[in-house]
């Protein structure tokens, strides 16, 4: 039985590429980390707001399938200036490559309406709900004649009488 030192790593993929061998090819790879993302829902839209630092909006695809909205692209790797001398490496720890991000849509949206900004690398993506989809006010009648309104949605009393 052969015994294999202790190495200590910050890597967690390293157990894996021990077993499995190396999980990218190249140097860095070339399979980006999925950007962090926040998906906010308001009345009128859904939000998606998405870090994609240095990327440029040509180096980014959206489309919306099946209320899927997804997000991908390719940051390149920067590291020859045309004029510049070499230079040593020393640390590297920047990621480059393909990535892909998938946001199933809680409700039906209007995807002809469908809005991406960028700006300070942040990718903004506005997605308007569908009319159907918004929250309404029902109001439920009463035997004496008064009216409740009710929530459409969660079923709770808004104690309004009228």
């Amino acid at each position: 039985m052969a015994l294999t030192p202790y190495r200590p790593t910050t890597d967690i993929f390293s157990p894996f590429e021990a077993m499995f061998g190396p999980l990218t090819t190249g140097r860095m790879g070339d399979v980006m980390r999925a950007p962090n993302a926040d998906v906010v829902e308001r009345e009128n839209e859904i939000q998606v707001i998405m870090e994609i630092p240095g990327m440029k909006p040509e180096e980014l695809d959206i489309d919306l399938e099946n209320n899927v909205l997804t997000v991908s692209g390719e940051k390149k790797e920067e590291r020859e200036e045309e004029g510049k001398e070499p230079g040593t490496y020393h640390l590297t720890e920047r990621r480059y490559g393909r990535f892909s991000r998938s946001f199933v849509l809680p409700r039906d949206v209007e995807p002809e309406q469908i809005r991406a900004h960028s700006e300070d690398g942040l990718l903004k993506i506005s997605v308007p709900k569908s009319e159907r989809a918004r929250r309404r006010r029902i109001e439920v009648e009463r035997g004496d004649g008064g009216t409740r309104q009710i929530e459409a949605r969660t079923g709770e009393e808004q104690g309004k009488e009228h």
